[in-house]
């Protein structure tokens, strides 16, 4: 039904597209940006997403014909009332099956603007977390993402976690242990994907890449934001507003980057292009021969499929607890309009729906449960996979 309606809407915004010349415009040139930005993200875009992005489009699309049909006599464009009729089929189906938080992400994803991290003096710490997830976006495209650029992306959300966790407690006065779990969460990824290893020896040097610019954005939450996680030193700070507002920003970005180090994840388990010792692995029904002497040899073999349940559940439980997180610091500076309004309204959207403060209090115990028994990095055994 959803598909049919987007369908309909799509082909009627088209038929009614014709009726102006294609002279082009202020309008016309934002709306092409705005179509180049969802084809750009076509390929981690899921279900969820496409549908979030349909519901919106469908708000605007309605919106376009209800000025156009001020400008024309409604019999000279029948066509702007079709638009309007798809408009609100989509719109009411919305209403029984709402975009859910993590798939509108796609409506807020930041757009960096040009610069060099090595010399981006005129650049804010909201422009430094667009910067990243476009590298991260980049290196995808081409294949070139590592476990190392996987690591400093898990590093920038866990430091921006913390940091989020703190201003929230000051801005709300509440305490800050349950809000912390969220940078545990962070920190479990790193450590199960030290399970991995990509064999890749060299660093990168492009000063545009993954890891350039999480150093960039990590300096600029120091220097911007907060970065310190002494509450004390937080509430004597005179700036506290404007830092909880940058801070907000800054955190409403965490499920994008979640989304996008999924899409690394469910790439790495399709392609096989990380390696790994096999008695670190998950178990496996029917394990194979091959695979059972792999393990009693404490051989790396090549990983795929299931081997990255463990690493993509914990990302999952990251992303999670970060829209919690989100969702508590838009709460807390709720005085001002939110730098965000679709995040702001699905995150008290999600936090309102039946079981949503269950399913991240079971997200929460399940990281302490995992802290308190994964493996430590430095027990993780090293040895380089093989090169043939």
């Amino acid at each position: 039904m959803r598909q049919r309606a987007a369908a309909e809407l799509a082909a009627a915004c088209a038929t009614a597209g014709r009726l102006w010349p294609p002279t082009g415009g202020p309008l016309t040139d934002l709306a092409g940006t705005a179509a180049d930005l969802v084809g750009r993200d076509r390929d981690i875009m899921g279900r969820s997403h496409r549908w979030a992005v349909t519901v919106e489009l469908a708000e605007v699309a309605d919106h376009c014909a209800r000025l156009g049909r001020r400008l024309l006599p409604q019999a000279a464009a029948p066509e702007l009332a079709t638009v309007r009729e798809s408009a609100v089929a989509v719109e009411r189906i919305a209403q029984t099956e709402p975009p859910t938080a993590i798939g509108a992400v796609m409506l807020d994803r930041l757009v960096p603007m040009p610069g060099d991290p090595l010399a981006a003096a005129q650049l804010t710490v909201l422009d430094a977390s667009g910067a990243l997830a476009a590298a991260i976006d980049r290196a995808q495209g081409s294949n070139e993402f590592t476990l190392r650029d996987f690591r400093a992306a898990v590093a920038a959300a866990e430091i921006t976690s913390r940091s989020a966790a703190t201003v929230t407690a000051v801005a709300t006065g509440n305490d800050a242990g349950p809000l912390l779990v969220t940078g545990l969460a962070w920190q479990l990824a790193g450590r199960a994907s030290t399970v991995f290893d990509d064999g890749r020896r060299t660093r990168s040097t492009d000063p545009h890449g993954v890891v350039p610019w999480a150093l960039t954005f990590v300096g600029y939450l120091r220097a911007q934001a907060a970065f310190d996680t002494d509450i004390g030193a937080l509430r004597d700070r005179d700036d506290l507003a404007a830092v909880a507002g940058r801070m907000q920003q800054v955190t409403s970005q965490l499920p994008v980057l979640a989304d996008q180090l999924t899409a690394a994840v469910d790439r790495w388990s399709r392609t096989g292009q990380l390696y790994a010792n096999a008695r670190d692995l998950p178990p496996m029904d029917n394990m194979p021969d091959d695979r059972v002497a792999a393990v009693i040899a404490g051989r790396h073999v090549q990983a795929h499929g299931s081997d990255f349940d463990r690493l993509r559940q914990v990302v999952g439980r990251a992303a999670e607890l970060s829209t919690g997180l989100a969702d508590a610091l838009h709460r807390a500076t709720a005085a001002g309009p939110p730098a965000q309004r679709h995040r702001a309204h699905l995150y008290a959207q999600a936090t309102r729906a039946p079981g949503a403060p269950e399913r991240l209090l079971d997200h929460a115990q399940a990281v302490h449960r995992d802290i308190t028994t994964i493996r430590p990095p430095h027990q993780v055994a090293r040895t380089p996979p093989p090169s043939g």
